[in-house]
Parts: C-alpha cells; structure tokens; sequence
C-alpha cells in the first residue's frame, strides 16, 4: 500500500511539473505584441490572474518596449481587480520610478490611495458591524495622505470629485479613532493624556462630530487637575457650538473605474 501512495505522489508530481512546463511555453516562445495582446484580451475579459501572467511577462522579457508604460497600468489595475493589494502598490511604485512624467501620474496616486483605503478596511467588520474608527490607522492615514496629494496637485483630474469624498469619510473616521482613545484615557484618569489627545483633535479635525463630542472630556480633564481658566475656556467653546450637528459621512460605494490608455 505505502508503494502504491508513492508512486501516486511521484506521478502526480511527474504530471505537475508536466504541466507547468506547457504552461511556461505559451508566454517563453511569443512575441511581445502577442504577449501584450493576449493580456489585454484577458483583462477585458476579467480574467485577471491570466491576464497578469501575460502582461508581467512583457514587463520582464520586453522591459524597454513600446507597451511598458501601458503594461505597467494595466498590470496595477490587474493586481487591484483580482484584490493582489500589496502587489498593486508594488507596481505603483515601479511606475512612478520609471515614468515620473506620465500623463497618468493622478490614476496612479488614485490607485495607491484607493488600495490604501481598502487595506485600511475589513470585511469582517463590516459584517459584524463593528466601527473601523477604533481599530489601527495607519493604511487609512496614508489613504488621506494619498489622496490629499492628488487634489492638491491635480485639482481637475476625474478622480479628485472621488477622492474628496473619501477623505471627508477618513477625517470623521480618524476622529471617531481618537475619541475612542481619548474615552479610554478618560476611564483611566489620565486627565493630561486626555487634554493632549482632544487639542491633537482641535487642530487636525476640527470639523467632525467626533471632535465636538470629545470637549466635554476635555473640560472634564482641565477641572479635575485644578485648572479653571483653562476649563472655562472649554465650555465657553462648547456653548458656541451647542446644538451643532455634523452629518453623519457614510463610507463612498467602490468605484468602477479602468485603466486609462496611454
């Protein structure tokens, strides 16, 4: 019995390696334009891991070719479509390297702030309806740093309208993150680690619900170490803001967007 299970394995193995051998021949012995043409039929057709396959193959057998500019967005977009995040910045950052100049340098801040953003997020939390804001922020922060780069620098590109949106949505969620901090220092009295949170608040998100209901915690801080003036100041910021409400920012739908052409 054990000889039969080995020679299945080494049958299996055989019939493996047999396999990706043929499959390692339609990419080695083809021209780059039938290359690049088969990627390209790929990925209209969605079938974006064969499509990868094709098109990184252009990329290392033809890298100073006629098609690498518009391989290497098609492949971003590939790597983004099949959810391959951390490859789609991988080859963001190699574009950026070599094509500093492109007419399609605002896509491709998009694209990194748009992977950035879904790697700031979680399905499961969405699922179990558990608030983002609480959790770790560090893709999310550099979403916003993405995209703030992109309004600022291409005002009238078509994904700034998006990217504005989204970082209205990261703002009211990084201020809900610190007002979940500064809760939790407050449960602990640790009245100066709450002041300090609140005026990180105050500057950075000062338009957010977050922040307006995180003063009351601040006066709260001031008061218990003895410092009225200071105290005072804060309710008489939180008087002239009194039945403010800011509207609540749902987070923007996932857009449908392709790869631009060269």
């Amino acid at each position: 019995m054990l000889k039969l299970k080995s020679l299945a394995v080494i049958a299996l193995t055989a019939f493996t390696i047999s396999a990706c051998s043929n499959s390692n021949k339609d990419v080695e012995n083809i021209s780059v334009q039938d290359l690049y043409t088969k990627g390209q039929t790929y990925l209209q057709n969605a079938d974006y891991s064969q499509a990868i396959r094709y098109l990184d193959t252009v990329e290392k057998r033809f890298p100073a070719s006629t098609y690498s500019e518009q391989t290497q967005l098609n492949l971003i977009y590939a790597y983004y479509k099949s959810q391959d995040y951390q490859q789609a910045l991988t080859a963001a950052n190699r574009f950026l390297k070599q094509h500093p100049h492109s007419q399609n340098l605002d896509y491709i801040i998009y694209m990194v702030g748009l992977t950035n953003f879904i790697l700031g997020d979680n399905w499961l939390q969405d699922l179990f309806k558990v608030d983002r804001a609480t959790r770790e922020s560090s893709s999310i922060r550099t979403a916003f740093a993405n995209f703030q780069v992109l309004v600022q620098n291409f005002p009238n590109s078509p994904y700034a309208a998006d990217a504005i949106a989204r970082m209205a949505y990261i703002k009211a969620s990084l201020a809900r993150h610190e007002l979940a901090i500064t809760k939790f220092y407050a449960k602990r009295d640790a009245h100066v680690a709450v002041a300090n949170r609140v005026t990180g608040m105050l500057r950075q998100h000062p338009d957010t619900q977050a922040t307006l209901d995180a003063l009351p915690l601040m006066k709260e801080a001031y008061e218990k170490m003895s410092l009225p003036t200071l105290a005072q100041q804060v309710e008489t910021l939180i008087q002239a803001n009194k039945g403010k409400k800011f509207e609540k920012i749902t987070k923007p739908k996932k857009p449908q967007i392709i790869a631009p052409k060269n």
